[in-house]
């Protein structure tokens, strides 16, 4: 027969708590029953242990998994999806799931592009107060970056194509450009540094103020 040693505290325990039913027989109790009894509970107690690691290594496991699926889902394509393995429907959508596995991924093809123009949303502007802008615009306009002009043109020309071509560059270069930290006090200095050159700021800008004389009318044709 195998020996076992058994640690003084779970013989205090087992005894401590068993007490009742050792002296149930009304005699004292002998070696086998206390043996009996620590054995029990060391059994109990390797149980427990035991439990505890497995749910600790299902955690883990569970953790793990996790991090996988998050790890998988960055970096699917857009014709890429986990296969489902279960819906759970529900008239409110917001009930509604799909259960999928993330070590299967379905694969679509041809890939379905979808037009700029069906989400080209509008973003909402938090900050109003502190920004040039004070209105939501869409993700095209906030798209186009510092200094392209030409990008800002087409922007207006394609927003409204009856704006001219004149009024689409300098709102371009409003938004993008040079003009964009431009103030009334920069405009009046610049027109009068302009001014002492013989110049006019309308001309270095692009605009042109043509005035009518007796030598030059200036006839506007309705047919």
């Amino acid at each position: 027969m195998t020996k076992v040693q058994i640690p003084a505290s779970i013989i205090k325990d087992a005894v401590d708590r068993n007490a009742h039913k050792l002296l149930e027989k009304l005699e004292v109790p002998n070696c086998d029953d206390v043996s009996k009894l620590c054995a029990f509970e060391m059994i109990k107690t390797d149980a427990l242990r035991k439990k505890r690691l497995e749910q600790m290594s299902m955690m883990d496991r569970l953790a793990l998994q996790k991090e996988y699926n998050e790890k998988v889902s960055g970096l699917l394509h857009p014709n890429q999806r986990p296969s489902v393995v279960g819906v759970l429907g529900d008239a409110d959508p917001r009930k509604a799931y799909e259960f999928v596995r993330f070590d299967k991924i379905e694969t679509k093809h041809p890939i379905e592009y979808i037009d700029p123009k069906c989400i080209d949303y509008d973003i909402k502007n938090t900050d109003k107060e502190n920004t040039k802008i004070k209105t939501d615009m869409p993700v095209s306009f906030l798209a186009i970056e510092e200094g392209d002009i030409e990008s800002g043109k087409e922007w207006y020309k394609n927003y409204d194509p009856k704006l001219p071509d004149g009024i689409c560059e300098l709102m371009a270069r409003h938004n993008w450009g040079d003009l964009k930290y431009m103030t009334k006090k920069s405009a009046r200095n610049d027109a009068k540094k302009l001014k002492k050159k013989g110049k006019d700021l309308g001309e270095v800008m692009g605009f042109t103020v043509k005035k009518a004389d007796k030598n030059n009318p200036i006839v506007v044709n309705f047919d």
